[in-house]
């Protein structure tokens, strides 16, 4: 079959496309809620297309699609192919010389907020992270910096002004005294915003541009929204990491219609397994019996023990962490956690999900 051929023919359901050249080799991995409309919009004729884009479709030669019942299983899907096969057009696929941590500790009087490709060991101050936007931590670290008056150009604390300290970008740090207190103040409530236990910092910011706004400060409102949306994807990062790191078990349900659900078993980042299930069948005796000698089969042992160690999430594992936390947080799902003694009671928790 040629590819236009196959191009005409792909379902409109969800599901992974693979992009292959001449040789055979598969050149990009996709995933789309709708496989025909997605694959087609490469080949539109369209002036939309970025140079990467217009690159890639020159190359492809061959297609091969994989349909899964829902958008969470392509996205998942994308990431296990990207990372086995390692596309050459996957531009966005990371290496772990990709990931980055936003580390603060004190030298001297000063806190020193610096990005990092390594988190700080022991106790030598705090590390976030890992990100994989280098744009949104820099974006982070300069608003905090330019809202506050941070950017001092002589930190070595002698005494005399610095040249942005006569601009207004400083606040007086270099000259020691009430500055230098004030600066580690603004750099501990921005370790308490990371932390999730201060949010003050991040709505003050959003109260100043507020203010600008209402001034007709119409550019300076606008930095100080690029600053706050930058802040908020640290804290969404951060959010995942915790969430992931609880070492949770899940079942989670997602309706595909009015008759059938699809049923997953996740700890961690792991799918354990997933089910289409029929939603008259949900309660009868043989599914439950079933479900439950999966769930049992899968784990076993100690894995649903509330006292197992919750390891910290890798660099291999944020991407897919990510996925999962904004699939549970997204509507299209319901989910419950699950441990050894609610199996027990396994026909009600299906019910509450469905």
């Amino acid at each position: 079959m040629s590819l236009s051929q196959k191009v005409k023919e792909l379902p409109a359901a969800p599901g992974v496309y693979l992009m292959k050249d001449s040789a055979g080799q598969v050149i990009y991995v996709g995933k789309s809620k709708r496989l025909r409309h997605r694959v087609q919009s490469y080949f539109r004729s369209t002036t939309t297309h970025t140079p990467k884009v217009r690159k890639l479709v020159k190359h492809i030669r061959d297609l091969e699609t994989v349909e899964t019942d829902t958008e969470f299983e392509a996205f998942l899907l994308e990431w296990q192919l990207i990372q086995e096969i390692r596309p050459q057009y996957n531009r966005q696929m990371k290496t772990p010389e990709a990931f980055l941590y936003l580390t603060i500790r004190k030298v001297g009087r000063l806190y020193r907020i610096r990005m990092s490709t390594q988190p700080l060991r022991g106790k030598d101050g705090f590390s976030f992270g890992p990100y994989t936007s280098k744009k949104t931590i820099s974006r982070a670290i300069l608003g905090l910096k330019d809202v506050y008056r941070l950017q001092c150009s002589n930190p070595a604390i002698n005494g005399s002004p610095c040249l942005n300290y006569s601009l207004g970008l400083c606040r007086g740090i270099c000259l020691g005294g009430k500055g230098v207190g004030e600066y580690n103040t603004i750099v501990e409530q921005f370790v308490s915003l990371l932390n999730g236990t201060d949010s003050r910092l991040l709505e003050d910011m959003q109260d100043q541009m507020t203010r600008h706004a209402a001034a007709l400060a119409f550019e300076r409102a606008a930095q100080y929204r690029n600053y706050i949306q930058s802040l908020q994807s640290l804290l969404q990062k951060e959010e995942v990491m915790d969430f992931t790191e609880g070492n949770h078990v899940m079942l989670v349900a997602e309706k595909l219609d009015e008759e059938k659900v699809k049923l997953f078993l996740i700890r961690r980042t792991d799918v354990l397994f997933s089910e289409v299930l029929e939603l008259e069948d949900i309660s009868s005796k043989s599914v439950l019996v079933n479900i439950e000698s999966q769930i049992s089969g899968w784990l076993g042992g100690n894995i649903l023990d509330s006292q197992a160690h919750e390891q910290q999430v890798s660099r291999y594992e944020i991407d897919k962490a990510q996925i999962i936390y904004s699939y549970l947080r997204s509507g299209k799902c319901k989910y419950i956690m699950v441990s050894n003694e609610e199996l027990d009671r396994l026909e009600g928790i299906l019910e509450s999900l469905i």
